[in-house]
């Protein structure tokens, strides 16, 4: 009898395993900063939404149809065209053999240095990073023209299954051809409408950050700062092996908040729009292991005595390997009370304190477009200002890293004082910080 139950227990394990969900490659986690809002104060309500990425089966990967355009200015001699051909043959090594492969290099004028082509194998990749080696430095910065050059040879592979992905290394100022941030923006809106996407890594402290960023963040991409030539083989190593790990497409997240609810901002995030009582937040790609966070601020319009949803959350993508996901589907609730003390117990710390992550990218962010202008007092005011308002948060809501920070902002606001500015090298600094953060990338 004992023999016949245990046999009957593992049958029935075995069915629960068989038949169990497999892992979701998205969850989504939404959580209000408080519980109870006190009727008396201030009805405004953040929302945090996180949506986290399951890491890939190491036996899986996403083929690549990459372009790498690579800045060959006079102003890249040395050691910086050197680490530069290093980084390309990395980008050959870490390609598989029927990933497509170009290389797009630029100065005053463009070149298809590499067409479009399969890697292959050893003998291949060999003769590929031979020609990559003969790369020598010449004239201006035809950034723009060299990125467009670039993504048309991605365009003559390119298919929804593949992460279609060009990468952009430079160390100078765009002087040839369109060179506002505004005109690279939109180029990499134009190319992220097409399915592909441009991370752009810059080098050393001359080129610009501001048009970096622009052009990354347009084409939902990533940005690097690189001081250092000699990290760019292994920055290229990184990106390429996250690139490989796509696990969802076409993400999509809707916010929703009831009758008497505004939905008033994503906070740190303008150009996602708020249209009264919804917002949604398309992520045209998501990678293994990603981890993305949002901050919806919410104004309930009356007092109540009820509790109420203050917002819904809902999530579909679709699965890199092409199967079907279910909708994901969460609420922030919220109760009301009259007693101000049982409202301020209910806070969440771990959402306070993302709110003050998010409030200190916004003042440094303010503070660097104050020191570009010359408003010296302003921009210093301010970062000290951050600096008091962060040492001043409970215990509990100070995040690791936070005194560092604070150090950091005293020494920019000296170094404005002192210099009348900030340094190319602190404002890169500063704004690096900003985008890994807006991204939660560190």
């Amino acid at each position: 009898m004992k023999k016949l139950h245990l046999l009957v227990l593992l049958a029935g394990l075995f069915v629960r395993q068989a038949t169990a969900s497999p892992a979701a490659d998205l969850t989504l986690r939404v959580a209000p900063e408080r519980d109870v809002i006190y009727n008396s104060g201030s009805r405004e309500v953040v929302v945090q939404i996180d949506l986290d990425a399951r890491r890939p089966e190491h036996s899986k990967r996403a083929p690549m149809n990459l372009a790498v355009v690579l800045d060959r200015s006079g102003s890249m001699q040395g050691a910086k065209i050197e680490k530069a051909r290093q980084a390309a043959c990395v980008a050959v090594d870490h390609l598989g053999d029927d990933d497509y492969f170009s290389l797009v290099t630029f100065d005053n004028d463009t070149d298809v240095l590499l067409p479009p082509e399969r890697v292959g194998g050893e003998r291949h990749r060999d003769e590929l990073k031979s020609r990559i080696d003969r790369i020598r430095p010449g004239g201006g910065t035809a950034i723009y023209a060299g990125v467009a050059l670039g993504a048309a040879q991605v365009r003559r592979h390119l298919e929804k299954e593949f992460v279609n992905r060009v990468i952009l290394l430079s160390d100078g100022l765009a002087n040839v051809g369109p060179s506002r941030t505004s005109d690279l923006a939109g180029l990499g809106r134009e190319l992220r409408r097409d399915g592909l996407s441009v991370t752009t890594v810059g080098l050393g402290d001359d080129y610009n950050e501001d048009l970096m960023t622009a052009l990354a963040e347009a084409s939902s991409a990533n940005y690097y700062y690189v001081r250092d030539a000699e990290k760019l083989p292994g920055i290229f190593a990184e990106e390429l092996g996250a690139a490989h790990s796509i696990v969802a497409r076409s993400v999509t997240i809707r916010i929703t908040v009831p009758a008497g609810v505004r939905l008033k901002e994503i906070i740190g995030q303008p150009e996602i729009q708020c249209r009264g009582r919804s917002a949604d937040i398309a992520l045209p790609e998501y990678f293994g292991g990603d981890k993305r966070r949002f901050l919806a601020r919410c104004v309930v319009e009356e007092k109540s005595s009820a509790p109420i949803e203050v917002a819904a959350v809902d999530l579909k993508y679709e699965p890199a390997d092409g199967g079907r996901a279910e909708p994901q589907q969460q609420a922030a609730k919220i109760d009301f009370t009259d007693e101000e003390k049982k409202a301020d117990a209910s806070v969440r710390m771990e959402v306070m304190r993302e709110v003050s992550i998010v409030g200190n990218r916004l003042a440094k962010e303010q503070a660097v477009k104050l020191a570009d202008a010359g408003d010296i007092k302003g921009c210093t005011d301010l970062l000290r200002n951050q600096a008091a308002r962060n040492a001043a948060l409970p215990a509990q809501a100070q995040v690791p890293g936070l005194a560092m920070e604070n150090q950091k902002l005293e020494d920019a606001a000296k170094e404005v004082e002192s210099k009348g500015q900030l340094g190319k090298g602190t404002r890169k600094g500063i704004q690096y910080e900003n985008w890994q953060d807006k991204y939660q990338k560190r």
